[in-house]
């Protein structure tokens, strides 16, 4: 449970730094979402809980009914956090906890997949670069980030070892934790086939749990909403439009607003960077991030194998699907946190080369930092 022990470490340490930096510069206007037992315990669990918690707070205390828009982020989280808070007795505190815990189990299960491709050492690396990951903040907060990569990599684990039921029902869960989860279907399909058979094609039976989650979901939303397709409705709250050209609308705003970005950074007022140019360096930025991971995804495929090349090509294309206007590639470095491939294959990478490990680890342990204190004090991150 070494992997495990390092990602919950590490996560703590974050944890404990971002407060103390909160304690030390208070923002007395960031919100302040759910309750824990008291002023010193509500300051410490709130520390992370910004933004999109208080959607998942608002689901696990009343469900989907007195907000449809809730209906975008999927119910295994919220309800796991609504039983949990059974024994915690607050719904903030279960929802940390089970965000940690679940953390340190997708590290244990990286740590199991990393271990026969990359040996020891480069298993450690990638629990170490995952732990690490400046946007890993949300591991500590009410968000649904940490369950559903210990979902998703449970179940490719299990179709690397030819367990497919388990792998359709951690699959199953994935999705039924967020939509992305659909992502592992080539991978699975993938992993599980073995020739053309009827024995063999019985195998990918499991993974028919995957798109059965969306099924299930959708009937339970048309129950109590009368819109079995609110989570797709609802993203029009976020501005997102999904386009019939897929991922390829995705790139092409992208790269048109990374253009328009670059001149309005190059244009700086006299008066000094404003909303114009902050928004202008997230879309220069993350458009620099998504050819890092595609490119990132090309070595998988290459070193590590086609399942978890189709992994990260199947994640970026769903979340390249879906562009917001204005800033086309929002969130996508949180999105690709649940991308785990892309972990091993910077491992893989860095293995023999430690000025390249000791500058990941320097340049995520910085940005970490950094996004960690400003997340806490109510900063939009990711």
């Amino acid at each position: 449970m070494r992997p495990a022990a390092t990602l919950v470490a590490i996560r703590v340490a974050f944890w404990a730094g971002a407060a103390a930096a909160l304690t030390w510069a208070p923002a007395p206007e960031r919100r302040l979402i759910g309750d824990a037992y008291g002023p010193a315990s509500d300051f410490l669990f709130r520390t992370f809980s910004q933004w999109d918690a208080r959607w998942f707070l608002q689901i696990a205390m009343h469900g989907y009914e007195e907000v449809p828009q809730a209906a975008a982020f999927f119910p295994v989280y919220p309800a796991l956090v609504h039983a949990l808070a059974w024994a915690t007795g607050s719904i903030l505190v279960a929802g940390v906890v089970l965000s940690l815990a679940s953390a340190g189990v997708a590290a244990w299960v990286l740590g199991e997949i990393a271990r026969p491709l990359l040996g020891r050492r480069g298993a450690h690396d990638a629990v170490l670069y995952l732990a690490l990951y400046p946007m890993g903040f949300v591991f500590t907060s009410l968000y649904s980030d940490g369950l559903f990569l210990a979902f998703a990599a449970g179940s490719f684990l299990a179709a690397t070892r030819g367990k497919p039921i388990v792998a359709g029902v951690l699959g199953g869960l994935a999705v039924g934790t967020r939509l992305i989860g659909l992502a592992l279907l080539p991978a699975l399909a993938l992993l599980l086939w073995r020739g053309r058979e009827p024995r063999a094609l019985a195998r990918l039976a499991p993974i028919l749990l995957l798109p059965a989650a969306v099924g299930l979901y959708a009937l339970y939303l048309d129950a109590t909403l009368g819109d079995p397709w609110a989570f797709t409705s609802a993203q029009a709250d976020w501005n997102r439009d999904p386009s019939l050209l897929g991922p390829v609308a995705g790139i092409k705003d992208a790269v048109l607003a990374a253009g328009h970005g670059a001149r309005d950074l190059l244009d700086l007022p006299a008066a000094g960077p404003g909303h114009d140019q902050r928004v202008a360096l997230w879309n220069v930025s993350h458009l620099a991030l998504l050819v890092a991971a595609a490119w990132l995804t090309w070595v998988a495929w290459v070193r590590l194998g086609a399942a978890f090349g189709a992994y990260s090509a199947a994640t970026l294309a769903i979340v390249l699907s879906a562009p917001t206007e204005g800033f086309p590639l929002v969130s996508l470095p949180r999105f690709l946190l649940a991308d785990f491939p892309l972990f091993l294959t910077l491992a893989s990478l860095t293995l023999e080369r430690p000025r390249a490990r000791d500058g990941v680890i320097a340049a995520f342990a910085a940005l970490g930092a950094v996004a960690a204190a400003a997340f806490a004090r109510g900063i939009w991150i990711a």
